[in-house]
């Protein structure tokens, strides 16, 4: 049987798990309630999950996180879901499965699936989820861009809008607030209008998705709540696109399957904003491809991914000391040339 790899995606609230063959088709897929009140409830689920999804022919492990990820150890190091520390990931699920582990944050996963088999183009993509919040991941020149920590792209603590929404980091109007499902949400219920205009009997029943099918519906109010959030998700995508130049951006997330309703006034937005729109190449903004599997897809990918560099480092190890006494057998001649060469320097003075 040909190998294959589990890719997990951690949410605040859902965790699905896929199994991916080589060609990145989802062989089989399980979607469980996260349960996370403590990092040990977090680690049981993630093995009982993987458990449920894994076979024989598995050969690798992936886990997309929602926070803040050392990639070298699979730590865990922040999430502001989840109410406790750092929790070592990586070094549980090894031993739990006696497998190779790769974790990663969760928008970094599902940009790498999005840039190998969604929306992506060309070897540069970033990806923006849209849903309750926000995250970013970016692939330049085909590598996953991590930074020096592994702490890179994240964006949604920009200023979209000065003076705005305040946001738990402390500040008003960051990207991640203003740009989101939530920001939908709360438009809506301060548009003033009566729950029966929205077709619910609870202010708990509307929702991004509410809006979103009122506003296909022809609902003005709803169309001008999505128009407002997509103009200020354009600010954050021209100001991730300023600083890292990539050829595609791709919008994901729950939010994002508002379409053209978001995306057209983001488009409109991004122009005014992209330092010297009309001197560089156009950057196109995609909806993804990949929808709510794009996390533990990329997650799969990922985990495979280093597998395979990790045996092809292997590989070259072998060539390189094989060639170590080469040159150790090339010493000796050099030592014995050495007093000829003094000669002939001698006696050219």
């Amino acid at each position: 049987m040909s190998a294959t790899t589990v890719g997990v995606d951690v949410g605040g609230t859902k965790t699905l798990a896929v199994r991916l063959d080589a060609g990145g088709r989802v062989l089989a897929r399980v979607r469980r309630p996260t349960r996370a009140s403590t990092g040990e409830e977090l680690l049981a689920g993630l093995a009982d999950i993987i458990g449920a999804v894994a076979d024989g022919t598995v050969t690798a492990i992936g886990v997309g996180l929602p926070g803040l990820v050392h990639t070298a150890t699979g730590t865990l190091t922040y999430a502001p879901t989840f109410p406790f520390g750092p929790a070592e990931v990586g070094a549980s699920l090894r031993t739990a499965f006696g497998l190779p582990v790769c974790c990663d944050n969760d928008a970094n996963a599902a940009a790498w699936a999005e840039h190998r088999l969604g929306a992506g183009g060309g070897d540069t993509t970033a990806l923006v989820t849209v849903g309750t919040g926000l995250g970013c991941g970016m692939v330049a020149q085909d590598r996953l861009l991590r930074g020096a920590h592994g702490y890179a792209a994240e964006v949604s603590h920009l200023i979209v809008e000065p003076g705005g929404e305040p946001c738990g980091c402390g500040e008003r109007g960051c990207f991640g607030i203003e740009a989101t499902g939530w920001a939908i949400t709360q438009r809506a219920r301060r548009a003033g209008e009566p729950l029966d205009f929205w077709g619910v009997s609870t202010q708990e029943q509307l929702t991004g998705e509410v809006v979103t099918r009122a506003a296909r519906a022809g609902n003005p109010v709803a169309a001008g709540i999505l128009a407002r959030t997509g103009m200020l998700l354009g600010r954050g995508l021209a100001a991730v696109a300023n600083l890292l130049d990539p050829g595609v951006l791709v919008v994901g997330g729950g939010a994002g399957e508002a379409g053209e309703l978001l995306l057209e006034p983001a488009r409109a937005e991004f122009r005014k904003r992209l330092y010297a729109a009309a001197h560089r190449p156009e950057v196109q903004i995609r909806p993804a491809r990949l929808g709510g599997d794009a996390g533990a897809i990329g997650a799969a990918l990922l985990a495979g991914t280093a597998l395979n560099e990790a045996a092809a480092a292997l590989t070259e190890a072998p060539a390189t000391l094989n060639e170590a006494p080469a040159g150790l057998n090339q010493a000796p001649a050099a030592l014995t040339e050495a007093p000829a060469a003094l000669a002939e320097a001698a006696d050219a003075g």
